[in-house]
């Protein structure tokens, strides 16, 4: 339809574009209306891209945060939601931290009088199977640590497990 136009350009008029192309006054009218619209569908978002920016980049400093903590500390003129659903968008989902009993004084002594007792045990004396037995943890991707419970327990060991 670019030709009409340019034809209309030239200076021809409607009746004569008409003759050249075979289509209505109407259709060439309306092609000289048109113009291309940026796609523009839901909602105006209340936020800018530097304030969506701000956003991620004080998550990304401080990675247990709230929302309402980051819309306090920017002053944001949004909600929460609106805080959250932009993180989501930056692949910073939410996050709750562990909750793990916490040491007692007792337990870390024990913790670092263990650490400074077995501070030269070779790497061997640590893993109870060899790596190249299939039902070891270590061949199913697991670490294994072994250590011994009292000596007066026919040094027997203990296997904590974990997965790497």
């Amino acid at each position: 339809m670019h030709f009409s136009l340019k034809l209309i350009g030239e200076g021809k008029s409607y009746k004569e574009v008409q003759k050249i192309i075979g289509c209505s006054a109407k259709m060439i009218s309306n092609a000289l209306k048109w113009r291309a619209k940026p796609e523009t569908r839901g909602r105006k978002w209340k936020t800018t891209i530097k304030m969506d920016r701000r956003i991620t980049r004080m998550a990304k400093a401080q990675p247990m945060i709230s929302s309402r903590m980051i819309k306090d500390s920017l002053e944001l003129p949004v909600s929460t939601v609106t805080v959250r659903r932009r993180l989501c968008e930056a692949n910073l989902f939410t996050r709750i931290p562990r909750k793990v009993p916490l040491l007692k004084k007792r337990h870390v002594q024990k913790r670092l009088q263990f650490a400074k007792e077995h501070i030269n045990w070779p790497l061997q004396s640590w893993f109870r199977w060899p790596p190249e037995q299939p039902h070891s943890p270590l061949h199913l991707g697991q670490s294994a640590l072994q250590f011994p419970l009292k000596e007066s327990r026919n040094k027997s060991m203990v296997l904590l497990q974990g997965t790497c």
